[in-house]
């Protein structure tokens, strides 16, 4: 029988059938271990809904021996015996019960049991202040931060090992906040005489990136942090450490609080058999992948290591595949990406590792004024996770967040992330002069406020060392700033533009910043932004027309804001008859104006349709503004004689309008035929009499609506088809009135609908 298979049938037997819709879902390991007369480690995750302090009462009621209460994992760590396993298995109050991972020595490069006495391989030399040590200080652009004073003070860093030497020189004068062995649950981090020798030797070398010195051969990075030691791993054979520690250890720095938390850890196969697949590694399902997005969630920045298990494909190591962290895979002083270095992408295809970091050949303290080359991913991490610290000191207001994209955004691979090395090496740096990038603040659009806008953005404080920032402005109407207005370059975060901008095509404006070290960023494209028309007409300019009584409109409009100079505004005022042979003179026009608004001084003719329009002046510049539809005063009265008006627009479709407009006047009532006609005197269309008229109409004026209604009456528009709905071929036309005697006939232009 498949193993799985066995493990369900014993499952089946310990549980009748009426409780398996209640009961937690359990690991398969558990289940093959279930009849066993033993003792396990397990994690019991409880139901959202109910409160851990009840759990906790009830899972030691069954007999388990509580270890951990996990409020960001909403769990449970505890040593539970079989019986008192199987029930637990039927409390509804629990979700999920699955094996404490135990964690044990990753193979590859990692010398975490290398004893004190190794051989000294980083001898004095080279540069004068940070000797065989300088490497990663070059590789990473450490040096202008290092040079300049920044040790990263003010800033909190957790590191999660086996164990720390807290007595070594090397460490003298750094501040150790806080400092707790989850191993044996006191509050001592060295060795210990119950320890393995040589337990501390890999924390140690850890911590000694960060704080270390040892004068002229070997400087850590951010020594003037002060750190949280937790001891989570133990590495004695007879006793395995759960991943609980690790969970017991983000939650206790936590409660003191830290600013980055460091992890040269990997967890993936433990001695108990329980193993996460990589499928499992998608960032949801690894305790302590789950336990590090809590740490992110809750402000730290969590920095792991990759894991040395590469070069094959998705060979991460828990909690590396969590999203919020920053994993950390291993290079050589050249960049060149090291073998063992643990490839991704996680099971999810998100791309993993994040970035990576000298861990080949790095040198790091071995004991008392001992210093020797190492390699691991477990070197290459506390190296970010210190070059973070140094961000963090400059600017404190980044979250973690902030800081990882910060790192991400000026690393070597960032043109080309992949999941071999992330976004690879980090330029510290640069990071450090704009870890933000470039803010653009102003104008954001999508439509500008001003036709002489005024642009600033902002960078995040950058250090005295980088200064002075120069900008380089450049604004154009296309998205690849080829056909640039402005190309400028400035010291200060703002300009203002004194030349106004047309509207028509989109702008698309970008700043690039560079720093006295050399170091750049940008804005990239802001845009498509609008650029707004210098007026927009207010009253007669609607696409369908309007009518007005007043023989005397008043005109109105609005503008956009205008810098001065080459403020303020002035505008001609001009209005024109609508089409026909008056179109290309004015019928009234007056220039000069400051005010919006403007009220014609002498009447207009009624019945005739009108254009109006406004030359818009800044400065020197100028813009046409014409109003969208026609407008006509019109006539209440009875008209004094039968007319038929000529259409408006003609020719038609024009812009705008897919229709002609049919006027007409009856002086008193009559019988009515007003239909359009081919050049044979066949009508094509009929619209008196016709669906929307009948044949007899009393005295009026037809084809334009009253005061405040459209121009034209839809009634009465033709847009070239015929009573059959059939499209007519372009070309000239007429239309015919008949009424009380009088035949009257006018030509229409048809352009054809394609236009």
């Amino acid at each position: 029988m498949p193993r799985s298979l066995r493990a369900a049938a014993l499952f089946a037997l310990a549980f009748p059938a009426g409780l398996v819709a209640q009961r937690p879902a359990v690991s398969p390991v558990l289940a093959r271990m279930w009849q066993r007369d033993t003792t396990l480690t397990v994690w019991l995750f409880v139901r959202p809904d109910v409160p851990l302090a009840r759990a906790a009462e009830s899972a030691a009621a069954a007999g388990a021996r509580l270890r951990v209460h996990s409020r960001w994992l909403h769990a449970l760590g505890a040593d539970a015996p079989t019986a008192a396993l199987r029930r637990l298995g039927r409390d509804a109050m629990l979700r999920r019960i699955q094996p404490a991972g135990r964690w044990r020595l990753l193979p590859g490069p990692d010398a975490a049991l290398v004893v004190a006495a190794a051989t000294d391989t980083c001898p004095a030399g080279g540069d004068p202040t940070y000797g065989p040590s300088e490497m990663p200080y070059r590789q990473l652009d450490l040096r202008p931060l290092a040079d300049a004073g920044y040790d990263a003070s003010g800033v909190r860093v957790a590191i999660l090992d086996g164990g720390f030497n807290t007595a070594d020189p090397a460490f003298a004068g750094v501040t150790v906040t806080a400092q707790h062995d989850f191993v044996f649950g006191d509050s001592v981090v060295r060795d210990e005489p119950n320890d393995q020798p040589g337990a501390q030797f890999h924390g140690t070398a850890v911590w000694s990136l960060f704080a270390g010195r040892v004068p002229s051969r070997l400087r850590g990075i951010a020594p003037g942090a002060a750190y949280l030691l937790a001891k989570t791993e133990d590495v004695r054979s007879e006793t395995r450490i759960e991943e609980m520690n690790y969970v017991q250890a983000l939650e206790w720095a936590d409660s003191i609080g830290v600013d980055i938390v460091s992890s040269s850890l990997g967890y993936l196969r433990f001695d108990d058999g329980f193993t996460y697949t990589p499928a499992d590694l998608n960032g949801h399902v690894a305790v302590t992948t789950v336990a590090a997005e809590s740490a992110a969630a809750h402000g730290m920045l969590v920095v792991t290591a990759a894991g040395n298990d590469g070069p094959g494909f998705r060979t991460l190591v828990t909690p590396g595949d969590a999203d919020s962290v920053i994993t950390v895979g291993a290079e050589d002083s050249l960049g060149t990406l090291a073998g063992f270095s643990a490839r991704g992408p996680t099971a999810d295809g998100r791309l993993k590792p994040d970035l990576t970091a000298p861990g080949v050949l790095v040198c790091v303290l071995s004991g008392p004024n001992g210093v020797r080359r190492l390699n691991g991913t477990s070197f290459a991490t506390p190296l970010v996770a210190a070059a973070a610290a140094l961000l963090k000191q400059l600017h404190p207001a980044l979250g973690p967040g902030a800081l990882r994209h910060a790192l991400a955004a000026y690393a070597a691979n960032r043109a080309a992330p992949d999941s071999l090395r992330g976004w690879g090496r980090p330029d510290v740096a640069a990071s450090a002069v704009f870890p933000t990038g470039v803010v653009p603040l102003t104008p954001a659009g999508p439509v500008l406020a001003s036709i002489t806008p005024y642009f600033s953005w902002s960078v995040d404080g950058p250090p005295p060392f980088a200064t002075p920032i120069t900008y380089r402005l450049r604004v154009a109407r296309d998205s690849g700033l080829k056909y640039l207005a402005v190309d400028t370059l400035t010291g200060a975060s703002s300009y203002a533009l004194r030349r106004p901008l047309k509207p028509g095509r989109p702008l698309f404006w970008r700043v690039d910043a560079t720093a006295a070290t050399g170091a750049t960023a940008t804005s990239g494209a802001v845009g498509p932004l609008v650029v707004p028309p210098w007026a927009t007409l207010t009253s007669f300019s609607v696409p369908g027309g309007l009518n007005t009584a007043d023989p005397h409109p008043t005109f109105t409009w609005h503008s956009p804001a205008v810098s001065v100079p080459p403020g303020p505004l002035s505008y001609d005022l001009m209005v024109r008859r609508a089409g026909g042979a008056f179109a290309a003179f004015p019928e009234f026009s007056i220039a000069g104006l400051s005010d919006t608004v403007f009220q014609m001084p002498r009447p207009l003719e009624r019945d005739a349709a009108y254009v109006w329009s406004l030359v818009v002046h800044a400065g020197v510049d100028t813009s046409l503004v014409p109003s969208q539809g026609v407008f006509m005063v019109v006539d209440g009265s009875i008209p004094p004689t039968t007319l038929l008006y000529q259409n408006f627009p003609n020719p038609f479709p024009a812009a705008g309008r897919d229709s002609t407009c049919l006027w007409f006047d009856l002086a008193s009532a009559a019988v009515v035929e007003l239909a359009v006609l081919d050049l044979r005197g066949n009508a094509v269309r009929r619209f008196v009499p016709g669906p929307d008229f009948p044949g007899i109409l009393p005295a009026g004026r037809y084809g334009r609506s009253g005061p405040g209604g459209p121009t034209c009456d839809a009634r009465l528009m033709w847009d070239g088809r015929a009573d059959d709905g059939r499209e007519l071929p372009p070309g000239v036309y007429l239309y015919k009135l008949r009424a009380a005697g009088v035949i009257q006939f006018r030509r229409i232009v048809f352009r054809g609908r394609g236009r």
